[in-house]
């Protein structure tokens, strides 16, 4: 692959393709784009200092993430990133395709981009009835009641919201009043939260007559498992709390579900608080069926969304209250449709 003929470009011209591409992937070294660009470390050093200097925000880099400049295929041939466009370089970031591309010994992150997405859309026609029009996403606070949604209008509700214990006893009574207007009879909420503030959870949760407590399901988390010191507790195991609207006429539930591995840090790829999208699956698999429509009023970086979607026949109502969040979900939503980013 030709590099880019830099040495044609003016001065300007050179230093603006330098920083698009440190804002693009702040997280190369000086070295690495240099050698993309056919330029001199040092050039890069003192423009990237200098954006820096400016306050340009150059993208933040999530360090629990999935570090793709160390995955093993790019570390082999480092030559892949030489005379990479903006759009290669996005395509070799994007989740799933350096794994397709050592799979296949292919050089063309955007080729393998491609099929990643024909993949996906192949794999959505297992969807049944299930197409955009289906997915109803919006940015709002839960603590408006969300009117965006009819009463009676879900079937399940999964929600993981943060766990401090200013956040269950502010937010917490918030879902279960939206819980007790949107579920219909014999509805579902299950609110995934921690163990140091179950009792109060609880009891929030419980605030709303509508509902009533059916079960606690243990998420296991045994990849980590973190010290609680005012409890002299370390934990492996996350809470979800199981709440109905009415009488539960569904199956019969194994009150027990371990998270999949997630060695590279995967989960927290699309936010700090990212959930796995296959234990979020499972747990969907046990709680609803196809025709049912799932709600996610936190939904963060749309791993319930995705979850629903992979499940098939599932109708989706999410929002969160950061827009980003929602662009960020919108933008998986379509890749499983088979659109580009």
């Amino acid at each position: 692959m030709r590099k880019q003929p830099i040495k044609q470009l003016t001065q300007a011209e050179k230093r603006k393709l330098i920083a698009d591409r440190l804002l693009v992937a702040p997280e190369l070294s000086d070295r690495q784009i240099a050698r993309m660009l056919g330029v001199s470390p040092t050039t890069v050093g003192k423009i990237r200092k200098e954006l820096t200097d400016k306050t340009v925000q150059i993208r933040h880099v999530d360090t629990q993430a999935y570090d793709w400049t160390k995955h093993p295929y790019l570390l082999a041939h480092p030559e892949i990133l030489e005379g990479l466009s903006e759009r290669s370089l996005r395509a070799l970031k994007a989740p799933d395709v350096l794994d397709l591309m050592q799979q296949r010994g292919s050089k063309s992150p955007r080729y393998c981009q491609r099929l990643l997405y024909q993949m996906r859309k192949q794999a959505n026609k297992n969807a049944s009835a299930v197409t955009e029009d289906d997915i109803i996403m919006f940015t709002a606070d839960i603590r408006t009641g969300l009117p965006q949604i009819k009463d009676a209008s879900v079937d399940v509700i999964f929600v993981d919201p943060p766990y401090d214990v200013k956040s269950v006893e502010t937010l917490y009574r918030h879902i279960a009043d939206v819980a007790g207007r949107i579920l219909v009879e014999g509805g579902s909420l299950l609110v995934m939260c921690g163990g140091a503030n179950l009792d109060i959870a609880i009891q929030e949760l419980g605030s709303d007559k509508r509902l009533r407590y059916n079960w606690d399901i243990a998420y296991v988390c045994p990849r980590n498992t973190p010290l609680i010191h005012s409890r002299k507790v370390t934990t492996a195991v996350k809470h979800i709390l199981w709440f109905t609207k009415g009488a539960y006429d569904g199956n019969i539930v194994y009150d027990y579900i371990e998270a999949p591995p997630d060695p590279d840090g995967s989960d927290k790829t699309y936010h700090h608080w990212g959930q796995s999208v296959a234990g979020i699956k499972e747990i969907l698999r046990k709680i609803s069926k196809e025709g049912d429509v799932i709600c996610d009023p936190m939904c963060g970086g749309g791993s319930t969304v995705v979850a629903a979607l992979e499940l098939g026949g599932r109708k989706i109502v999410a929002c969160d209250v950061d827009a980003d969040a929602v662009k960020t979900t919108l933008r998986r939503v379509r890749q499983l449709f088979g659109y580009a980013r």
